[in-house]
């Protein structure tokens, strides 16, 4: 993540052309309208990771699946499948952590083996992963395959009949997250114009 916000904030200040030339090094010109353009990105990128952070470190997943199922419901009449696509990112949250432990483990693993994953070209780095993919994928299809029979065991079927533990209510720090939320925006299309 970090490589593509330096690489596209870069790219932005290096090779966008307009407003006055402030340093010109070679082909590298730097303007004042890439200047610009590359803050504007640097800050909406940072802006996504803060909020993003945020809402991750405030809301439990099984919040977040719900609030997504809820904001979705209305697609229902168009035959989409909210309740199976709220139940996708449910387990896509809960998995996130178990499949970092599990890369971890195969990396310690590999280390041990001897496996170097920081050294070499990027040619080789990208070779020495492989070694972490393969269990990495094999694990994650055993574990999505037990899923599969579990849910079947219990006679899942959908969201046909099913009732929430918790109903979600709306209260005053949604109507602030919101306002929150409208302002942030603001501020985004004030800094592109």
């Amino acid at each position: 993540m970090v490589f593509l916000i330096a690489f596209t904030t870069l790219f932005q200040l290096f090779f966008t052309s307009g407003g006055s030339l402030l340093f010109q090094f070679g082909f590298i010109r730097i303007t004042e309208v890439g200047l610009a353009q590359s803050g504007i990105i640097f800050s909406r990128f940072l802006l996504i990771i803060i909020f993003s952070t945020l809402l991750t470190l405030t809301t439990i997943p099984l919040s977040l699946a719900d609030a997504v199922e809820s904001l979705l419901r209305p697609l229902a009449v168009l035959k989409v499948p909210v309740h199976e696509i709220g139940l996708m990112l449910s387990m896509s949250l809960r998995f996130v952590p178990t499949l970092m432990d599990d890369t971890t483990r195969i990396m310690n693993a590999q280390r041990a083996r001897g496996v170097d994953f920081g050294e070499g070209s990027v040619v080789q780095k990208v070779k020495s992963i492989i070694p972490i993919l393969i269990p990495l994928f094999a694990s994650s299809f055993k574990r999505a395959d037990a899923l599969a029979t579990a849910m079947e065991a219990r006679g899942y079927q959908g969201g046909v009949g099913r009732s929430r533990y918790r109903q979600l209510r709306w209260k005053k720090e949604d109507t602030l997250s919101i306002f929150a939320m409208f302002v942030l925006g603001l501020m985004l299309f004030f800094l592109k114009s």
